[in-house]
């Protein structure tokens, strides 16, 4: 390990990048065991300081997705929502409510996460489904049995990825995002078809980008979210890349344009209060529903359930106005 941190530990102008190769022989090494927790955090402060590379978080992801449990199922056209596994810090855990109805529509999702994590330590996905009393199956089989019947499952992904379960408490002790903050993201445990991915910096957009070209998934969606979330506001427009056929493409998308916008309550909610606002909106009320909305459309329009986002906005209008996205997530709940 120790020539490994001699190269990308040389300073800010010293350092030297990694091959994917060299990459991968140091994934190996720390995913083993063989590396000794100072040499894991050591390497892994040298590493931000120079800044990651493709290659390098390539070979981390790669690497990772060898160790993990799948989740086989036999659904097609699967959508992985990846948000930030820090948790929300600020912001309204969107992407359950809009899993919601994505799988209303028709369309399977999946959601992954874990407890939470360094730098926020905001609340988590999991914190959240916990207090909705939803049950976060551990088995990968139980998991595509679920994902079959209600189209929508939420994975802990250090239940099914060992080597990111070892490795928590010196990521807790570094305090600070690391490329495995990647990694997780782009585990893709149940090898779907559709990735919607959140970045918190514009400047990331491009490099995320990049590394989801060399992922193989049919279709990609960078955004840049509330939190580093895959979920985009209603307060102004965002920016958003799409990957597809080898290519990658930026658009913005305004929600003024679509009659969705309206201001942004920054706020530090807990667990039970996300969950409250949940159920609230997915019953009807107006709390966040703006938000649901336009992250509904984009993704069901993203994935071709609809034609347009206009279309798909008014698709999870009548998704939720009908009570089906609320039923919906009542079945996942009571599975």
């Amino acid at each position: 390990m120790q020539q490994f941190i001699r190269e990308v530990g040389r300073g800010k102008k010293g350092a030297q990048d990694l091959s994917y190769e060299q990459a991968r022989q140091a994934a190996q090494l720390i995913f083993d065991g063989e590396a000794s927790d100072a040499q894991i955090g050591a390497f892994l402060i040298a590493e931000r300081v120079k800044s990651e590379t493709t290659e390098e978080h390539l070979a981390f992801v790669e690497e990772a997705r060898q160790r993990t449990n799948k989740i086989l199922h036999r659904k097609s056209g699967v959508l992985d929502c990846a948000g930030a596994y820090d948790g929300r810090g600020k912001s309204f855990a969107a992407t359950i409510p809009v899993a919601a109805v994505l799988a209303a529509a028709g369309q399977p999702v999946v959601l992954h996460g874990s407890h939470s994590l360094p730098p926020k330590y905001g609340v988590s996905l999991l914190e959240i489904l916990q207090e909705l009393h939803v049950s976060v199956e551990r088995e990968p089989a139980r998991l595509a049995e679920v994902l079959e019947q209600h189209g929508l499952i939420f994975a802990e992904t250090e239940l099914l990825c060992e080597p990111l379960r070892a490795l928590r408490q010196i990521r807790k002790d570094l305090g600070v995002r690391t490329l495995l903050n990647y990694t997780e993201k782009f585990l893709n445990v149940a090898d779907a078809d559709y990735l919607v991915a959140g970045v918190f910096h514009t400047s990331a957009l491009d490099k995320a980008a990049e590394l989801t070209l060399r992922l193989g998934y049919r279709k990609a969606m960078i955004v840049q979210g509330i939190d580093g979330s895959e979920d985009i506001p209603t307060n102004r427009p965002s920016a958003f890349l799409i990957i597809e056929n080898g290519k990658s493409e930026k658009q913005l998308i305004d929600p003024k344009q679509y009659g969705v916008d309206e201001p942004y309550e920054v706020a530090r909610l807990t667990a039970t209060e996300q969950a409250q606002l949940i159920t609230s909106v997915l019953q009807g009320e107006a709390s966040f529903r703006n938000m649901v909305l336009l992250n509904s459309g984009l993704r069901l329009w993203f994935t071709g359930q609809s034609e347009s986002m206009e279309a798909g906005i008014e698709q999870a209008k009548q998704l939720l106005d009908t009570g089906k996205a609320w039923e919906q997530f009542q079945q996942w709940r009571s599975f």
